[in-house]
């Protein structure tokens, strides 16, 4: 966990900066007594928001829809990976059969 001050200092980033980010909800701090604190996901967020405007040139309007779409996708992959988690639990015929079926489409 990182706290405001050293993601400002890590990430070379204005207060404004990473304020603007928070309030568009493009990262997503937890709420301290002692301030905003940001795990992993949120820097790894901030490290590609950074990359996506510098050296991409993505603007802001675009960035916020491409962070949606990556939300979307992650959302996607974590009920993609409970599906199959649930399927390891059927006995193998059934898995089989299910496996037919995704075939055939």
């Amino acid at each position: 966990m990182a706290t405001f001050e050293e993601i400002l200092t890590c990430y070379s980033l204005e207060r404004v900066e990473l304020n603007a980010w928070i309030d568009q909800q493009w990262v997503r701090p937890q709420l301290t007594p002692h301030g905003p604190v940001f795990d992993e996901v949120d820097e790894a967020r901030i490290a590609l928001i950074r990359e996506l405007r510098g050296e991409f040139l993505v603007g802001d309007e675009a960035l916020g829809l491409v962070l949606s779409l990556l939300d979307q996708l992650y959302a996607a992959r974590r009920a993609l990976h409970t599906v199959e988690e649930a399927l390891d639990e059927l006995p193998e015929a059934v898995r089989q059969e299910i496996r037919l079926r995704l075939r055939s489409k």
